[in-house]
């Protein structure tokens, strides 16, 4: 039982070392150095350019579709002129949204670098 149990033992510290070894996925920390073109600084030595990234879309501007149903607020005098004094309307249907959420310079950001070390997921910005 003894040699069984060893055994079983040296098989699981196999595998173990054999996923450890093989670093599916490995988290740095990078900071944008530039924004256009993109590049993040992972160390002194070793900047990555846009070829090497994966962005999600917590990094990047895209645009929503959303229901909206209100008024607007009064408008005093403004654009519309002395003509107007005050001035609102509803504001109702599915509106198209840009979220400007791309990355900019000096922004820390967490990355997940991919199997065989080739390809970095930029996953979201830090703080």
């Amino acid at each position: 039982m003894a040699n069984e149990e060893l055994f079983l033992k040296i098989i699981k510290q196999a595998a173990l070392d054999a996923v450890q070894n093989s670093s599916p996925c490995d988290f740095c920390i990078g900071v944008v150095v530039s924004e256009s073109p993109l590049n993040i600084q992972l160390d002194q030595k070793l900047t990555l350019t846009e070829e090497f990234l994966f962005l999600t879309r917590n990094v990047t501007d895209y645009t929503v579709v959303m229901e909206v149903d209100h008024t607007t607020e009064p408008e005093i005098g403004g654009s519309c002129g002395e003509h107007c004094k005050e001035h609102s309307h509803d504001y109702v249907g599915e509106k198209e949204f840009l979220v400007k959420n791309h990355l900019t310079e000096g922004e820390k950001v967490v990355l997940g670098k991919m199997a065989g070390g080739q390809k970095f997921i930029v996953l979201d910005r830090i703080g």
